[in-house]
């Protein structure tokens, strides 16, 4: 079966869930919204800095965390993110 899009990183494939997520401001309580791909937002309420965790990052990105074709199929920026999320990650 030849693919247009890698399945893995496929939106259309996943669950709304899996591509969007909330997580509380730790300064004001506020609900920052992330998408998969996100791994720093702003608080819409204070404009304080809130980070997705490492594992919850490499979560979201499913088979990027693996495959050999990561960096070419979601770019070099993302994939230098994904990298350094996953280099910390193994520190703990």
């Amino acid at each position: 079966m030849v693919f247009k899009k890698c399945p893995g990183q496929d939106l259309s494939r996943k669950k709304i869930s899996e591509v969007i997520c909330n997580f509380p401001c730790l300064k004001c309580g506020a609900e920052v919204e992330f998408f998969f791909d996100d791994k720093v937002r702003n608080c819409p309420e204070c404009g304080a800095k809130v980070e997705k965790s490492e594992a919850r990052f490499l979560k979201d990105f499913g088979c990027a965390e693996w495959c050999g074709m990561a960096e070419e199929c979601i770019g070099p920026e993302k994939y230098s993110e994904l990298y350094k999320a996953k280099k910390e990650s193994q520190k703990k």
